[in-house]
């Protein structure tokens, strides 16, 4: 049985590899990683690759694709190995299953963390482009020949001279980290 890397997967399916990363994590089930934490496929992940891709390619979303777990298409992986479907009871299957809603909730949290990170991003160079136009706007003013009596500054942009004379916002440790807080 021949396993593939994600560059020669991306390569067999005509997409980039980033595109089968995002696929692969988006069904973690269908899709482990090995110990060194690399995507390996084999044939059956690659028909599923393209069931994905041919999916996508209909319009639907790939939030909106749901592959099927059956009997013939187990995931694989060291966990699911130890594991028969019969075994609802089983503390060891409670405990693995609890770790994996635990790490889901992980991911989805640090996914979180990044968009509120971004947004803020976003808003602050927002505010620094209309800084910037107000600050040409001025020398515009200042470097017209014949121009008599010249607006002071605070006249002229009262929100950008308030931000200029307030010192800077110092940070906490924390709030580096997590700048919603």
């Amino acid at each position: 049985m021949e396993i593939l890397k994600t560059k020669e997967a991306a390569e067999l399916l005509s997409v980039s590899q980033t595109t089968i990363k995002r696929w692969a994590a988006m069904f973690p089930d269908f899709f482990p990683k090995d110990r060194l934490g690399h995507y390996t496929f084999s044939k059956r992940e690659i028909s599923q690759l393209n069931y994905i891709k041919d999916r996508i390619n209909q319009g639907e979303a790939l939030e909106g694709i749901h592959l099927d777990l059956t009997k013939d298409n187990l995931p694989r992986g060291p966990l699911q190995e130890k594991l028969s479907p019969d075994t609802d009871d089983d503390p060891m299957n409670k405990i693995w299953s609890r770790i994996g809603y635990i790490e889901h909730a992980l991911d989805q949290k640090a996914n979180e963390v990044v968009s509120i990170q971004l947004l803020q991003q976003r808003a602050e160079l927002e505010d620094m482009r209309v800084m910037i136009k107000q600050l040409s706007a001025t020398l515009e003013t200042m470097q017209k020949p014949g121009s008599k009596s010249l607006s002071t500054y605070e006249e002229l942009h009262p929100v950008a001279a308030g931000r200029l004379t307030s010192p800077p916002r110092k940070r906490g440790l924390l709030r580096s980290f997590f700048p919603f807080l």
